[in-house]
């Protein structure tokens, strides 16, 4: 079931399998240093969120290194065994040509588990484009995934009962 979220996270439809983990998997893309400050920290509110009992996996990759298509293919290989992806991004234009090929790369391989697509994206701006944000919703869509949606200027990244 893909689920769209907006202005808090909420807790997904795996978080119960996910609170009793011993080990995620997290793999996550990001723009540049702004997206990246929010991969951050939404990282550390999660992983106080899961436990100290939880070994967290994490693989961190800037959009720029997928212009190599070896990278691509790792971080495809990393993508398919995740149980959380998260894509942040600026909401303005679409994503980089080298990041969609890496997405194409992931989602030919298949989802291994049920995982979650999260789009940390920023807030809707008067004239901006959702292009961001539908095309990721159509890859989860197409993965098999939950997506959730994080757009908020000053993130507090707790997860949220429904």
């Amino acid at each position: 079931m893909n689920l769209v979220r907006h202005t808090t996270v909420s807790k997904p439809e795996v978080w119960q399998r996910w609170k009793g983990s011993h080990r995620l998997a997290l793999l996550a893309a990001f723009e540049d240093s702004t997206t990246g400050t929010r991969v951050k920290e939404f990282r550390q509110g999660f992983s106080r969120e899961v436990g100290p009992q939880c070994r967290m996996v994490e693989h961190i990759w800037l959009f720029s290194t997928f212009r190599l298509r070896e990278l691509q293919e790792i971080a495809a290989e990393e993508a398919a065994a995740s149980d959380l992806i998260i894509i942040s991004a600026h909401r303005t234009g679409g994503l980089p040509d080298e990041v969609k090929g890496w997405i194409d790369l992931w989602l030919g391989q298949g989802v291994r588990r049920p995982s979650v697509l999260l789009a940390l994206l920023e807030p809707d701006y008067e004239g901006a484009s959702n292009s961001v944000q539908a095309y990721l919703q159509e890859v989860a869509s197409k993965g098999g995934m939950e997506f959730l949606v994080e757009s908020r200027e000053a993130p507090e990244y707790r997860w949220q009962d429904r």
